[in-house]
């Protein structure tokens, strides 16, 4: 019992730390998508049978997993608490792993807590789950547990987001370092690869083997063939230099100059470096991507303050300037994430005027679970169709799919009433859902929040 308590109290601090957040029905676009896609599979449609994404079925399985057991959308608030629970803990064992000390450790796990209050780590997005496979992994191999164990949770991890694969060689080399043992590497990438041999068998019994490497593997490669965004890296760059730079500063500095207990100095900015790799993988550099940076920023920012283990007003003050830019951040994300729920209102005016068909164009898709009405297309996801990048990596013609769409007649269609980004929507969209709605529909509801309701007159 006395080893589960840093656990229970990372886990008590992060349930007191998103509290405001927990009723928020969505919190960030991607989540909205792993939910139903979850929701279909416990209704006994796979991944990509009845909704469009690209990422493997990592996520959705422990999205499915938390909506077994807790009703509605509070299921994946609570699953955001567990993992940022688990990975607090993971990164203070860590820590005290590398540094044997004490302080430092819990330090580093607070900083993980308090530094995924921003860039989007209040949402249930992927990157935090799989940072607890990746961090897990890393204990598994400086606790010296049996080889299969750290491949095993690699595995994990990349089923949840395949940026993972960087940081799995890092991890590999650590396996190798200090086991010196082609067995123990070769038992580990056996392990790794049963997830991916999992569900590939699953698909292939299932007779969906051709969609499964459709939309989980032949899009990413469309997907790694997206641009950079002009001007992303730098506006991406000054955005973590105003909410983690401290963190960016101390683990850079460890990065260099820390000598780890029992490990090879070239482990943490390698471990950094891959993580710095994947957040900029996809090139389009959005706020989560970069959570995967998160724990080794932490690691090595703990390290830092165990080289004040000996004068702790010293310590206590480093841990306030870490802390600083991420307490910062972390309460302005916090204060625009509180206060009412325009989703939850929209579906409510819904259920009450009893809609029968609800088309979401560029609203939250989270809608269509508040309402339980079924999405009358595969892209459930708005930017799959509005926006100029998922439309080619999806393979679909956005006009001719809105179109088809309108066919239908939708009772109800739901808009973002905030100004489009017009670099980043296509035009010939909006033009033809505006032509619709000129003739055949009329706003119902405004939603204070940024949703229009309209309804076919």
């Amino acid at each position: 019992m006395k080893r589960a308590w840093p656990g229970i109290i990372f886990l008590c601090i992060a349930f007191v730390t998103r509290l405001p957040i927990l009723h928020r029905s969505v919190l960030d676009w991607d989540e909205s998508l792993y939910f139903l896609m979850a929701q279909a599979w416990l209704h006994g449609h796979l991944p990509y049978t009845t909704i469009w994404d690209n990422k493997p079925p990592g996520i959705y399985a422990i999205f499915a997993f938390f909506q077994a057991l807790i009703p509605g959308v509070e299921a994946i608030r609570i699953a955001a608490v567990i993992c940022t629970g688990t990975l607090a803990w993971a990164v203070s064992a860590v820590t005290q792993t590398l540094s044997d000390c004490p302080r430092a450790s819990w330090a580093a796990g607070g900083l993980m807590i308090l530094g995924l209050l921003s860039n989007d780590g209040l949402s249930s997005n992927a990157e935090p789950f799989m940072d607890c496979f990746t961090i897990l992994a890393i204990l598994a191999v400086l606790r010296d547990s049996p080889s299969w164990v750290a491949g095993a949770l690699l595995g994990c991890g990349f089923m949840v987001k395949y940026v993972c694969a960087v940081e799995i060689l890092v991890v590999l080399a650590l396996l190798w370092y200090r086991r010196r043992s082609v067995r123990a590497i070769l038992e580990g990438l056996a392990a790794a690869a049963l997830p991916l041999i999992t569900v590939t068998l699953l698909y292939f019994f299932s007779g969906k083997l051709s969609l499964w490497w459709e939309c989980g593997i032949a899009s990413n490669f469309r997907r790694a063939e997206v641009p950079y965004v002009p001007g992303a890296i730098l506006a991406a760059a000054t955005q973590q230099c105003e909410r983690w730079g401290t963190l960016y500063l101390s683990a850079g500095w460890a990065a260099l100059r820390a000598k780890p207990k029992d490990t090879p100095v070239w482990f943490l900015p390698a471990w950094l470096i891959a993580t710095l790799i994947g957040a900029a993988g996809a090139k389009s550099f959005y706020d989560h991507y970069f959570l995967e940076v998160l724990p080794p920023l932490c690691v090595g920012s703990g390290l830092l303050l165990a080289r004040f283990e000996r004068r702790w007003p010293f310590q206590l003050a480093a841990f306030a300037l870490l802390a600083s830019l991420p307490f910062k951040a972390g309460s302005l994300a916090l204060s625009q994430a509180s206060g009412p729920d325009p989703q939850r209102i929209a579906a409510r005016e819904l259920r009450l005027a009893k809609a029968k068909s609800l088309y979401v164009f560029d609203s939250q898709p989270i809608l269509y679970a508040l309402t339980n009405l079924s999405a009358p297309t595969y892209y459930v996801f708005p930017s799959e169709l509005v926006g100029n990048t998922l439309a080619k990596v999806a393979g679909v013609d956005p006009v001719k799919e809105v179109r088809r769409i309108l066919q239908k007649k939708p009772q109800y269609i739901a808009l973002n009433s905030w100004p489009r980004d017009k670099k980043r929507t296509n035009g010939l969209v909006y033009a033809e859902m505006n032509e619709a709605l000129e003739a055949h529909y009329a706003l119902w509801r405004h939603i204070s929040g940024g949703i229009d309701i309209y309804k076919r007159k």
